[in-house]
């Protein structure tokens, strides 16, 4: 049955999805924080998904010692969190704002103290990884498909620890040479760049530990 779903890859021990957060991108004043979500049956006829919504959910804990002792769950509010035809790669975007429900409340509200931009020097990535205020990311995509008119779905749990700071992901979708028709290469599904004008996390000292297969490319490839 045509359907999509989300593409994963494996650091560790764990099955997980990339996400991304890039900073002074997307806005000047503020970062965002990006999930990229591919249909693995892209590249064959009726597997378009009609109608898709992608949602986000934020799961934060309170413990004492090592016991939680309590735990919120918030919606994350995405810029398109609608694709009216969903056939190739959706980026799923949540600006990190005076309003964001992943920052810390001492940071929203520094952020609304600076008349809605983030300090200048938070464009860290150690700073970035001190304001976000989550364990996990709960991450869902349905849709009906175009073919059959059937409910597709597709589900995947993140850990604060997936997240990579000042990286984008690398572009998945080119012309065939043949037949002229755009396709996804899968084989890129894990492929990252850093974002123009550099400032991402050193991979090199132990992140790439937490992200094993992840795969960087320089900013020049295409």
């Amino acid at each position: 049955m045509p359907g999509a779903q989300i593409s994963s890859c494996k650091y560790g021990e764990s099955n997980v999805s990339m996400f991304s957060l890039r900073h002074g991108g997307f806005s000047a004043d503020n970062a965002f924080c990006a999930n990229k979500t591919s249909n693995k049956l892209a590249n064959k006829e009726g597997s378009e998904m009609v109608d898709a919504i992608m949602k986000i959910i934020g799961v934060k804990l309170k413990t004492k010692g090592d016991v939680i002792t309590q735990s919120q769950y918030v919606r994350v509010n995405l810029v398109d969190y609608e694709h009216p035809f969903f056939s190739k790669v959706w980026h799923g975007v949540h600006v990190l704002d005076s309003n964001s429900t992943l920052l810390t409340n001492s940071a929203r509200k520094k952020i609304q103290d600076n008349g809605g931009s983030w300090p200048s020097e938070w464009f860290k990535p150690k700073i970035i990884h001190d304001i976000l205020d989550f364990e996990d990311l709960v991450v869902t995509v349905a849709g009906i498909s175009s073919v059959s008119a059937v409910s597709g779905y597709a589900y995947k749990r993140y850990k604060k620890g997936d997240v990579l700071i000042g990286f984008n992901f690398a572009p998945l979708v080119f012309e065939n040479d043949r037949t002229g028709l755009l396709e996804v290469d899968m084989s890129l599904a894990h492929d990252v760049r850093e974002q123009q004008g550099g400032g991402g996390e050193d991979l090199r000292r132990g992140a790439l530990k937490r992200h094993s297969s992840i795969r960087i490319q320089s900013s020049s490839v295409h």
